[in-house]
């Protein structure tokens, strides 16, 4: 038995046992009503907005962070992940300058869940190299429309599994806790500095109830468009090539990524309160994002051309620099039609039934989006280059340079659809029982059901199909290539751009191609000419999971003559079903749904079924050291279910005109992670708006995801020919251990103030590192050091914040071509300011991304870059009313 289980073992025998004695003693003692220690803070103002934070943290009975409405309203922060950057162990990815997923205490995005009012919350990425996990993507909500967000660290029986890292719990704002008729208002404008465009951001709220605080009815409607623009430099892959022994660059681009953000969301909720006793409410959330974007690369094929290289450069078996005479470069231009939306209806009923309280929330949540519509064209030309991938800004250079359109020929167009759905029902009933049994005062045990289902189709797109011209033996692409033979012709471009932000060297010149242009021609019309082409399933790529959940659970809260806390057991029954295509190999795993054309002589639905059951313990509890000291303990197993696209029945792969191909397999018998983790915290709270806490958290992980490679044939289209495709599919391996510490402090100076915490994280796989085998022996998602600083001032009139926020590097997973994707440093310096017109206007001024940081990501040696991308500052300027 290892250090970690058995401290979770002893700490739930030692708290059950002395809990046990203290019962027998203490028969008679009247526990204090928590109700009576909780004190009442009136939040105005940063300083306030912190005391009410801590205030929450002081009296939870678990190891908790709380960030108030006030809070997140100061924040420079348009969602809600960006605000979780603040919390200590709370780490975040920008992959385009904004939030999208979070990592806590080490553990990845996939790896801990995200609450609203208690529930789960549908999701569906609209980014086409995403796969369908359960990370939530925070871009959905805005953080105005959070009244508090909770990290849970130590888990509590009551509150749903599936994190080994922590559970978010946003809660959300209702109209019988709102003065009648308040108005809140906000207008900002949001410059972008990359893209060079201001974009509107609008939120509204308004609160009404009756004079009997019987009913009342929220509405709150938020609109933020967003003009991106992210430069970059990216090595699509390092491949072992066996001509040369050592790991080459499969492609080296310089891309420019252009979106038209626009995000409305609508929530509303409606409270009913007939009695003390009864009380409902119904919360109601819309949130759509259209993503529309589109992707501008000049490639060089590096991998394909070692034959011609020469004067090249290794470092650590890797080819860093080079020449290549007559090279392979190429145009690809993906545009792509895309979204995501999110709705909810939540109905929560709350019942004093006067020996208990009784609590039944129904609902449910879908969400359906991805890339609906995607044409990628490819335009190249031979030539000779040059490139020196060392230093922090790259160097490539070609003979034939980007901006002359008239060089590059007619390659190849291609497309497609990957629209994804995510759907939960759910339904669970509590029950709170006060009880006068020793310590404990208060017993709580319910059940509840989740029905959830995540699918993916796809739908692959072919202008050389049969029946897309009149003549038979003629199709529309061939057409599209004798009419438009070159990117001069046809209005395919549309002038020029140097994407120079973080390369050096005349790959950045390029031109700039017409994306309207591109998608009348493959989806309208040319010269008069009908597009067409033809739409087939990829059979292997399209998959439904389902999972029906029972939880059952137990706890009692107790509380006695300084301490308090709670023991409990949650116990989880989950039965998945996984489907996907099982077909013959003679139609390359397509199937035409438009004409007649690809069919594969077999073909058939399979499922397969895969379920498991966890007994979940769990155990906290805070002793008043001092009169201003808690020490907490926690003990409890956790457990993660995998990814969605990890247990699916599906396959799918990269390009496969290069030379060593990749792809990725799933595996349905996929179990869980379960770890068993210990905590200790101490708290000191030196006044009521100041903290200095130290926690030290330990989890032995029972089994971590790890992988396993095959070889398998695909068949390559455009060089009508079979090729060797190396998958790589995850299995249950070894476990192993994260260890780590938290520091945090915060104190107020009059009308200064400070907070700063750190986070140390040290996680080890018990599964031995080969570097031929991606992903083993690494931890996802952790980073050995972070920490956040901020530093703030208000009066009456004007506040101010700067906010530095810096982890260090970490392992991201595989990336789409099956190596191993890591994260460079990063930190990023924020500035807010505020300024009080009237005691109901007030101007903003905020500040991102201050320094221009760079993402830096990397294939496990920092020689070999993956891509170096620079998305810019933004500022934004506005008013915020309320009444």
């Amino acid at each position: 038995m290892n250090k970690c289980t058995l401290a979770v073992k002893m700490g739930l025998l030692i708290g059950a046992g002395a809990l046990s004695s203290v019962v027998w003693a203490d028969q008679a003692a009247e526990p204090a009503a928590k109700e009576q220690q909780v004190e009442v803070i009136q939040v105005k103002g940063i300083r306030a907005s912190q005391q009410a934070n801590l205030n929450a943290k002081r009296f939870s009975d678990s190891i908790v962070d709380v960030v108030t409405s006030e809070d997140i309203g100061k924040f420079p922060d348009k969602n809600v992940a960006e605000s979780l950057s603040r919390i200590t162990g709370v780490g975040v990815s920008r992959e385009f300058g904004e939030g999208e997923k979070i990592t806590i205490r080490g553990a990845s995005s996939a790896t801990n869940r995200t609450l609203l009012n208690g529930q789960t919350v549908a999701t569906a990425d609209w980014f086409i190299l995403d796969n369908p996990g359960r990370s939530f993507n925070y871009t959905m909500l805005p953080s105005a429309l959070v009244k508090d967000l909770e990290v849970y660290k130590s888990p509590v029986a009551s509150i749903d599994e599936g994190s080994i890292g922590g559970t978010v719990v946003l809660k959300t704002r209702k109209p019988l806790e709102m003065e009648q008729n308040t108005i809140n208002l906000l207008v900002e404008g949001q410059y972008s500095e990359l893209s060079e465009e201001t974009d509107p951001q609008l939120a509204g709220l308004y609160s009404w109830k009756n004079d009997e605080e019987t009913f009342g009815a929220l509405v709150s409607v938020f609109k933020q468009d967003r003009s991106l623009v992210r430069e970059g430099f990216e090595v699509l892959g390092w491949p072992t090539n066996p001509d040369v022994d050592a790991k080459v660059p499969s492609h080296i681009g310089v891309p420019r990524f252009e979106q038209k953000r626009e995000r409305e969301t609508v929530f509303g909720s409606f409270q009913y309160r007939p009695t003390e006793a009864l009380e409902m409410t119904l919360n109601l959330l819309s949130s759509k994002v259209d993503a529309d974007n589109h992707n501008a690369n000049l490639l060089l094929f590096v991998n394909n051309n070692v034959a011609s290289l020469s004067d090249e450069t290794y470092v650590n078996d890797s080819l860093v620099a080079g020449q290549v005479a007559d090279g392979t470069v190429a145009y690809n231009f993906i545009n792509r039609v895309a979204s995501t939306e999110t709705k909810s209806v939540d109905l929560d009923i709350k019942y004093d039934l006067g020996h208990s309280k009784l609590h039944v929330q129904v609902g449910s949540t879908d969400a359906d989006g991805g890339t609906l519509r995607e044409t990628s064209w490819e335009y190249g030309t031979t030539t000779d280059y040059d490139f020196d991938l060392r230093g922090s800004k790259p160097t490539v250079n070609t003979d034939t340079l980007g901006s002359d359109g008239a060089a590059f020929n007619a390659g190849w167009i291609w497309g497609g659809e990957k629209p994804t759905t995510d759907e939960e029902k759910y339904a669970q009933v509590d029950l709170e029982i006060p009880v006068d049994f020793g310590v404990f005062n208060q017993i709580k045990t319910g059940v509840k059901l989740r029905q959830a289902e995540r699918t993916q189709d796809r739908i692959a797109y072919s202008w050389h199909g049969p029946e897309t011209m009149d003549d038979p033996t003629d199709n529309y692409l061939n057409y599209i290539f004798r009419t438009c033979p070159n990117l001069s012709a046809c209005g395919l471009t549309t002038g020029a751009v140097n994407v120079d932000g973080v390369v050096n060297g005349n790959l950045s010149q390029q031109v700039l191609h017409d994306r309207y242009r591109m998608e009348e021609i493959a989806f309208g019309s040319l010269n008069g000419v009908q597009a067409d082409y033809a739409r087939s399933q990829n059979l292997a790529e399209i998959w439904a999971v389902e999972e029906d959940i029972t939880a059952f659970y137990v706890q009692g809260d107790f509380e006695g003559e300084g301490f308090r806390g709670n023991i409990g057991l949650r116990y989880v029954d989950t039965a998945q079903t996984s489907g996907g295509y099982e077909f013959s190999g003679d139609s390359w795993g397509l199937k035409t749904i438009d004409r007649v054309w690809l069919d594969p002589e077999y073909l058939a639905w399979v499922e397969t079924d895969n379920d498991y059951k966890e007994a979940l313990p769990s155990l906290n509890i805070a002793f008043d050291v001092a009169q201003d000291t808690i020490l907490r303990v926690g003990a409890a197993r956790v457990m993660a279910r995998q990814d969605w696209n990890k247990i699916s029945n599906s396959i799918t792969y990269g390009s496969l005109n290069v030379a060593q191909p990749t792809g990725s397999a799933s595996n349905p018998y996929l179990k869980p992670m379960l770890v068993d983790q210990f905590d200790v915290s101490y708290e000191w709270y030196f006044n009521p708006s100041s903290v200095l806490a130290a926690t030290w958290f330990f989890k032995d992980v029972q089994s971590y995801t790890s992988f396993s490679t095959f070889v398998d044939q695909r068949y390559w289209e455009e060089g009508d020919e079979w090729v060797d495709v190396t998958f790589t599919r995850p299995e249950n391996g070894p476990g192993g251990t994260t260890e780590g510490m938290e520091l945090s402090y915060q104190q107020s100076f009059g009308q200064f103030g400070v907070m700063a915490n750190y986070t140390y994280t040290d996680a080890d796989r018990d599964e031995e590192r080969n570097l031929d085998l991606p992903g083993s022996g690494l931890v996802e998602g952790t980073s050995q050091h972070m920490y956040n600083l901020t530093g703030y001032y208000e009066d009456d009139l004007f506040s101010a914040r700067l906010m530095y926020n810096y982890r260090t590097e970490w392992y991201k997973g595989l990336h789409f071509n099956g190596s191993e994707l890591w994260n460079d440093s990063y930190g990023q310096w924020d500035a807010s300011f505020g300024y009080n017109l009237t005691e109901n206007i007030s101007l903003t001024l905020e500040a991102i991304n201050l320094t221009d940081e760079e993402v830096r990501e990397f294939n496990t040696d920092e020689n070999r870059l993956f891509s170096l991308y620079q998305n810019g500052r933004r500022f934004v300027l506005g008013a915020r009313m309320a009444f």
